[in-house]
């Protein structure tokens, strides 16, 4: 599901030749995955996650690899001084912030002059086909309290003068938001299917 865009987020991470990248709530890794071989030899990588399992989880993933540190962070409260980044990213992970300002006020804090901040959030439910398909579904079985999870949590930060109030608030001024579709290949329906329904909150959803 994660893996197209995470290409994408790593060729625009590769296309700034950043020497000093953080990642914050870097999941499974996927990110980490694809654009670690992008990065030039004396580059450093710090690769984050609130979850510390998860964390150990994506450096099990990942090869070998001196230029990367792996470390627990809360991406609200970062251990790292200020201006010691010149590229932070995340994929996928700003909407589930308990609150988003105060992250990407950490953000800008430990980026240097100059530095980029990259995320990405999904769009509305309505434009992805399978999380409505899952949702609705979920809708006809339980109707009496359908689960909202998915529409109200990952699909739910779209609002793009939302997107660009918050980071004005952080302190961010150029903003630039760009919108892209990928397609994301599987093997059965039943491997997204048990994904969403095992592998996100959406199990716990009442």
């Amino acid at each position: 599901i994660f893996a197209p865009y995470a290409a994408d987020l790593a060729r625009r991470a590769v296309s700034l030749s950043p020497d000093a990248v953080l990642e914050v709530a870097a999941g499974t890794g996927v990110v980490t995955r694809a654009l670690a071989p992008g990065l030039s030899a004396s580059a450093s990588y710090v690769v984050t996650d609130y979850n510390q399992p998860m964390l150990d989880f994506a450096a099990a993933r990942q090869g070998p690899d001196s230029r990367i540190t792996w470390q627990q962070a809360d991406a609200m409260a970062l251990p790292f001084q200020n201006a010691a980044f010149d590229l932070v990213l995340c994929q996928f992970g700003v909407m589930f912030f308990p609150d988003r300002v105060s992250a990407y006020r950490e953000a800008r804090r430990v980026l240097k002059s100059g530095g980029h901040f990259l995320f990405s959030t999904w769009d509305r439910i309505e434009t992805n086909d399978f999380a409505d398909d899952v949702t609705n579904a979920l809708a006809r079985l339980f109707p009496s309290d359908p689960p909202r999870f998915m529409a109200r949590t990952p699909h739910g930060y779209h609002d793009k003068e939302l997107i660009r109030s918050e980071l004005a608030d952080a302190g961010f001024s150029q903003v630039a938001i760009e919108t892209r579709a990928e397609q994301s290949p599987a093997a059965s329906a039943r491997n997204p299917a048990v994904a969403y329904c095992q592998g996100t909150v959406l199990r716990n959803d009442q």
